[in-house]
């Protein structure tokens, strides 16, 4: 029997919370360099990891998500739409969750770097989401992509990023909502998490007995920067808030029994925090099968 090429399915893991279906999707993944991080040597990034027993290679995966409340289809971040070849595999993955893309209505941006928002639009600010009514985006991050000044001051190899953002935000000019406070949509709420990007922005779905807190890129190596908070990476715009952000929200998270999710995390599952003596750490949750 001849042998065929195989492509794996992609994972569809889903989660209820409160009134709500979350759905976490991959949309594929980057690859990295440790020497992108500060504060940890390669060398001691790769034993740490090993010591996890997850995959040493600095490889970021792309998460996405899909929030159902019954009133709107939300979609949270778009992946990089093959941006330098990241990602791309939206398409295939919410086919694979049996979501229509016809059927989002809401998009929610965690921050508008090109594996968060490159799969939103096409060539010549085309929408790929043609029924989403509404895009939020925090009014600190629209204003830092659309500022031109900021653009020309930025290094070469950035200035293709502010292309990508400026298109995606012109697809949907006539639906842009910027916020600043928290209230959302019913059932979700915007948690301000400065420092990655000046308006980088994570989502609590639910209710005060049962919620999931999206929490963008507080960690892009996941076990890396929650064992070691300090650990800041290249993408971080300031990364002094960046990393008082993410040591505040590991507090958080541990003390209030937080089940949080990421767009970097190994795979899309959401997970726990858990503090010791000396150190969080992070244990991730079994895959939910689909509702």
């Amino acid at each position: 029997m001849p042998l065929t090429h195989q492509v794996q399915a992609p994972m569809v893991n889903r989660k209820k919370v409160g009134d709500s279906i979350v759905t976490m999707l991959s949309d594929g993944y980057l690859d990295g360099s440790f020497e992108l991080l500060s504060g940890i040597t390669g060398s001691k990034a790769e034993a740490l990891l090993q010591a996890r027993g997850v995959s040493t290679l600095p490889r970021m995966n792309i998460n996405i998500y899909v929030i159902q409340t019954g009133q709107h289809t939300v979609l949270v971040d778009s992946g990089a739409g093959n941006f330098k070849g990241w990602g791309g595999r939206l398409p295939v993955a919410l086919a694979a969750a049996g979501i229509d893309p016809l059927q989002i209505d809401t998009v929610l941006l965690t921050h508008a770097h090109p594996d968060h928002i490159g799969g939103l639009a096409g060539p010549l600010a085309t929408p790929h989401f043609r029924h989403v009514e509404r895009l939020f985006v925090h009014e600190r991050e629209l204003a830092f992509w659309r500022n031109k000044t900021m653009q020309a001051s930025a290094p070469e190899r950035f200035k293709p990023s502010f292309e990508l953002a400026q298109n995606a935000f012109a697809a949907y000019d006539d639906r842009l909502v910027t916020f600043t406070q928290e209230d959302i949509l019913p059932g979700i709420q915007a948690v301000p998490l400065p420092g990655h990007t000046p308006g980088h922005t994570g989502y609590v779905v639910g209710n005060a007995q049962d919620s999931l807190l999206i929490w963008g890129d507080i960690v892009h190596f996941p076990h890396i920067q929650v064992e070691q908070p300090d650990v800041t990476i290249a993408f971080d715009s300031d990364p002094e808030a960046a990393a008082a952000t993410r040591k505040r929200l590991l507090e958080r998270v541990a003390t209030d029994h937080l089940s949080v999710t990421g767009m970097h995390f190994n795979s899309p599952v959401s997970a726990s925090v858990k503090r010791g003596e000396a150190k969080f750490s992070l244990q991730y949750d079994g895959g939910s099968p689909a509702l």
